[in-house]
């Protein structure tokens, strides 16, 4: 059976012959100062630079996936997303029961405070 896997951009055989994504651009910078370091050394050690290649990997993230993993963006963005849709949907639902949106609107206000005020006693 004949092994496939070159054709494939995510297989190990392309990303040992450097095409498909950055990943090994960046193992082979990673690489060429590791060396740089080690030739006033005596021997290098590629075991144990791939370990530190390992560790270095996985204690770095992009600062775009840090960003969009915060609590903090998650709320914004669920925030925008719920205003986005109120402003939409409010004025329709505004003029056909004025009463009942407005009686629906101070439920979510006081809601929300309560929620709000929960969760931080629970916090202290």
């Amino acid at each position: 059976m004949e092994d496939f896997a070159y054709l494939f951009s995510d297989s190990t055989a392309s990303w040992l012959e450097g095409r498909g994504d950055t990943r090994f651009r960046r193992y082979e910078s990673f690489h060429r100062h590791a060396r740089a370091a080690a030739d006033s050394a005596p021997a290098f050690d590629l075991e144990r630079f791939n370990e530190q290649y390992a560790l270095t990997c996985s204690r770095a993230r992009g600062r775009l996936v840090a960003i969009l993993d915060s609590a903090s963006f998650k709320r914004v963005v669920l925030c925008l997303v719920l205003l986005w849709g109120g402003s939409n949907l409010l004025p329709t639902i505004g003029h056909s029961q004025p009463i009942a949106t407005g009686i629906v609107l101070v439920g979510l206000l006081v809601g929300s405070l309560v929620k709000g005020r929960r969760g931080r006693a629970r916090n202290s």
